[in-house]
């Protein structure tokens, strides 16, 4: 039987565990507590997660696994989200949903994304700026896309590559621009239209379920360096383990910084890899229903957050009663490191500036989750080094499964099935 060892106890490695059982394979996680970014915390009778997170099945296999793990413990939902630009708000998503904004904004949407009807460039685009102004318009780029997006990713978005939206980013036809235009509301658009969410509790009990089919898992095992010449790990309490096969979820650029024995160019290309960080404000109100939303986005400069969600509208049992839950979302340019304060007082005048906070609302409990390393970047380097990346790490024996461990915008499904695919390579392996 293979030795085998997954380093992290987040959504991808507990997947990969609970696929492996047969193999009885090590699990190592570097904090105390399971699920990676999809923990949750109980706070002054509050649950949060790492910001919003929401289960969307869209792979037969992965609904039929959660009804196993978790029957009867996830509620449906319809998505409710929003658009806040113009003092207005509008259904998501914005191309298809420009009703009840400036009739000049409205005209320049539709005029703009008639011209592109007739455009000859097809799917081939030079960045994701390009490809905004190509597919959607003048209008809708001006007034939603770019500023979003520019906001969104801290970087100039001609440096972002065009191999992520087709699943990501709904194009409408024209007649849903023209609906939404009229004010008659396109619903079931993009990849999330529907979600589940647990009754009680929060998304952790995901990750904690797949945990129940692991027999060996160790808490709070910080990695320090991989050898794969020798085939062992070593984390930072001292504890050396052996391994015939190694299964990593850690950010892909720490995997080459932690490896022995790795080729300089290789080295320096996994180091230029980018993702933006996510400052995540969670916060209670004493005051029930202050949203109907699910989420909300904000594309302008003048609020300090891109995007807000309320989690006591995903379940009652996340706020106590007459209260609601509210997170936010500031992202960073990789690297930066944010003042949590000053962002914590700016989102609060921001929330009463917009209508969502009122001045005599108490803030009854807050929450700060600084998530140093949160979305990928797809720029033209990752484009050009991700596939040698990790074509290099599986020939010395190293898997890589997970969001950070393949270096992908992967969904909670998406990790699941990744640490299901690391799996069964391992174990199809003689």
């Amino acid at each position: 039987m293979k030795r085998v060892v997954i380093i992290g106890g987040g959504l991808a490695g507990l997947s990969a565990g609970y696929h492996l059982r047969e193999h009885d394979p090590l699990v190592f996680e570097k904090e105390y507590a399971l699920g990676g970014l999809c923990r949750s915390f109980e706070q002054d009778g509050f649950t949060f997660d790492c910001t919003g997170h929401l289960v969307h099945l869209k792979n037969p296999y992965t609904r039929e696994l959660i009804n196993k793990l978790l029957p009867e413990v996830f509620r449906p939902h319809e998505r409710l989200a929003a658009i806040y630009s113009k003092s207005v708000t509008t259904p998501y998503p914005f191309q298809a949903n420009t009703y009840g904004l400036p009739p000049k904004v409205i005209k320049e949407c539709v005029l703009g994304f008639i011209a592109t009807l007739n455009n000859q460039n097809g799917n081939h685009h030079a960045n994701f700026r390009e490809w905004v102004l190509n597919t959607f318009g003048s209008g809708i780029a001006e007034h939603f896309m770019l500023p979003y997006n520019e906001k969104f990713w801290k970087v100039d978005l001609r440096e972002i590559t065009a191999d992520w939206v087709s699943w990501s980013i709904p194009k409408p036809t024209l007649e849903e621009v023209i609906n939404g235009a009229l004010g008659l509301t396109n619903n079931g658009m993009g990849y999330n239209p529907r979600f589940i969410y647990p009754k009680r509790g929060g998304i952790e009990c995901l990750p904690l379920a797949l945990a129940t089919g692991v027999t060996r898992i160790h808490r709070e095992h910080a990695l320090q360096w991989i050898d794969a010449k020798k085939k062992f790990v070593r984390f930072q309490n001292g504890r050396e383990e052996p391994f015939d096969t190694l299964v990593t979820t850690i950010p892909l650029p720490l995997t080459y910084e932690l490896l022995a024995d790795v080729p300089d160019n290789l080295k320096l290309a996994a180091r230029k890899l980018r993702a933006i960080s996510v400052l995540n404000l969670n916060i209670g109100i004493g005051r029930p229903r202050v949203s109907d939303q699910h989420w909300i986005y904000f594309p302008e400069g003048e609020y300090v957050f891109s995007r807000v969600g309320f989690p006591s509208n995903f379940s009652d049992s996340a706020a106590p009663p007459d209260t609601s839950s509210m997170y936010i979302e500031i992202t960073g340019a990789p690297g930066e490191r944010p003042d949590v304060e000053s962002a914590f007082d700016r989102s609060i005048s921001d929330l009463q500036r917009c209508g969502l906070l009122q001045k005599e609302d108490r803030i009854l409990t807050r929450n700060v989750i600084d998530i140093r390393c949160a979305y990928i970047v797809f720029d033209r380097h990752r484009q050009d080094h991700l596939k040698d990346l990790i074509e290099y790490l599986e020939h010395r024996g190293i898997h890589t499964a997970g969001r950070y461990g393949r270096w992908d915008y992967y969904s909670m499904e998406d990790s699941i099935l990744s640490g299901k695919s690391a799996a069964e390579a391992i174990a199809s392996q003689r």
